[in-house]
């Protein structure tokens, strides 16, 4: 066999032993915790956090990737239409998309605010 097969094939098995490994340790001793903590009498329940609910949450989501595409599409706009190489789509990027958090912010600023009153 060739030299340079060996490389990717030692690197996946790297990848997917090391992923594996890291999930069975993380389940094998969450496991023995909540067993110590039973057999202490404790309830493993009262030290798991209790979900919050962000109800502006998808509209945080769809305002930032909404900000994405369209810095994608005005970057390639601006990189077809000026001699810019590179540059322009990752800028565009990250302005439309705080842009897209920044309306977020004021939008729920504003809920807020008018749940106050």
């Amino acid at each position: 066999m060739e030299e340079g097969l060996w490389i990717p094939i030692i690197g996946m098995i790297t990848t997917f032993g090391t992923t594996f490994g890291l999930v069975f340790y993380y389940l094998h001793t969450r496991n023995k915790q909540r067993l110590a903590m039973i057999e202490k009498g404790v309830d493993p329940k009262t030290f798991w956090p209790k979900p919050t609910s962000n109800k502006f949450a998808s509209l945080k989501w769809s305002l930032l990737l909404i900000g994405v595409a369209i810095g994608l599409f005005i970057g390639a706009v601006i990189q077809k239409s000026t001699d810019l190489e590179e540059g322009a789509q990752f800028a565009m990027v990250l302005l439309f998309g705080g842009l897209g958090l920044l309306t977020y912010y004021f939008i729920v600023k504003k809920n807020d605010q008018a749940g106050d009153k």
